[in-house]
């Protein structure tokens, strides 16, 4: 069975969603922190900060290096649904992106455990900008959400 020209099967979109998972989400996390990093001394929100952060860039690497396993969980999570259905919807990308995280920190546990509900939080919306870029991209389908 012949597909439409230019449209890509569900297995190709379950390989590039885990590509994109795994190169973007680690970038888009490392770019959230340093963002938090750099604007919430000026912000006055300091206090939400560790007493004691390493330089920007060693953290900001960390944060991309540490971030690849929750978004390669994450993809590997989604990779049924995208086989089955070439989508997801958004609050299934943030359950992702949550869950993902939860069990990226019983494997490689993470740091701060004062940070930890928050930057779940933030896993999930990386989660979600993932997805945007995936549907921006013409490699998962436009659901019907």
């Amino acid at each position: 069975m012949t597909e439409p020209r230019g449209d890509i099967g569900n297995g190709q979109r379950a390989f590039w969603t885990f590509l994109f998972y795994t190169l973007c989400g680690p970038f888009f996390a490392a770019l959230a922190y340093a963002a938090i990093a750099i604007l919430a001394p000026p912000l006055k929100l300091g206090a939400l900060l560790p007493p004691s952060l390493p330089p920007l860039g060693e953290a900001v690497l960390s944060v991309f290096l540490w971030g690849a396993l929750p978004a390669a969980l994450a993809a590997i999570g989604l990779a049924p649904m995208v086989l089955r259905r070439g989508t997801f919807g958004w609050v299934v990308a943030a359950a992702a992106g949550v869950i993902a995280f939860a069990a990226a920190t019983t494997i490689a546990p993470f740091e701060s455990h004062d940070a930890l509900p928050a930057m779940a939080f933030l896993a999930g919306l990386v989660s979600m900008a993932v997805r945007a870029v995936l549907l921006a991209a013409g490699i998962l389908r436009a659901s019907a959400e």
